[in-house]
């Protein structure tokens, strides 16, 4: 188990994970798994940030590339994109090789567990499968995927991936009404309701929305068991206790 923490995601400013990261494993002991984008630091930033995330003790990072300062809206910012998500695994991999991405020895290595990001939530999964085939050659050992609303979807995820042998832990964003369920299809990259889950949370709101958008995260947890490496849980609007009940329904046994 761990804790998945995003890095300024939206592209909005949030509080810098790594430090974030470094208080929750010193307060809880807990295990945290940093994301890390290309937006925010050029190449040098990336080594420095990286170098000294591994001295507070950070072992588990998601490379991503990270949505455009434009999805955000901070006015007088810029994006840097010196390297891509598959770039930055290749610069992790070089870290935990002793060197740094333009091959100059360093006076020790990391020793990084490398994650991708990957959204099947598209008509095709062509795209996305040829780059994770990249990330894994670039050094990733587990997948987190986008928020995932579809049985049929979460399958045929897991029937495309399996020969990349790694774990794919499966986004679960519960719904808690329409509104909510029609932003994020709308407004919100990488997320993709389908029609009939767009129906269902139709008229949803309040106590009925959260239980009909709970109803389709266990459904999601149902159809996995056994087959899935893992869980990405994301509760919403800081409803914790969303997140907790998701936990609690993942670990009963299969019958």
């Amino acid at each position: 188990d761990a804790i998945s923490l995003a890095e300024n995601p939206l592209a909005r400013i949030r509080l810098g994970n790594i430090a974030l990261a470094h208080a929750i494993r010193e307060a809880t002991g807990a295990e945290v798994i940093v994301h890390v984008t290309c937006r925010d630091r050029n190449l040098i930033g990336l080594h420095s940030e990286l170098m000294g995330a591994h001295l507070l003790g950070i072992r588990n990072v998601l490379a991503v590339t990270g949505d455009p300062v434009a999805v955000g809206g901070e006015s007088g910012a810029t994006s840097v994109f010196d390297l891509n998500s598959i770039g930055l695994l290749e610069l992790l991999s070089s870290l935990n090789a002793g060197k740094n991405l333009l091959g100059a020895e360093l006076e020790g290595r990391t020793a990084f567990l490398l994650g991708a990001a990957f959204n099947p939530n598209l008509p095709n999964m062509d795209t996305q499968l040829r780059r994770l085939g990249k990330k894994v050659a670039a050094g990733a050992r587990f997948v987190q995927t986008q928020p995932i609303y579809s049985v049929k979807v979460m399958e045929a995820l897991l029937a495309r991936t399996a020969d990349f042998d790694i774990p794919v832990l499966v986004g679960l964003l519960p719904l808690v009404s329409e509104r909510n369920a029609e932003f994020l299809h709308n407004e919100v990259p990488g997320i993709v309701l389908p029609d009939d889950v767009r129906l269902r949370m139709r008229g949803k709101h309040g106590t009925e929305g959260v239980r009909e958008g709970m109803a389709m995260a266990r459904e999601l947890v149902a159809a996995g068991r056994g087959k899935v490496g893992g869980y990405y849980i994301m509760p919403p609007f800081g409803k914790v206790e969303l997140a907790l009940e998701l936990m609690e329904f993942i670990r009963q046994p299969a019958f």
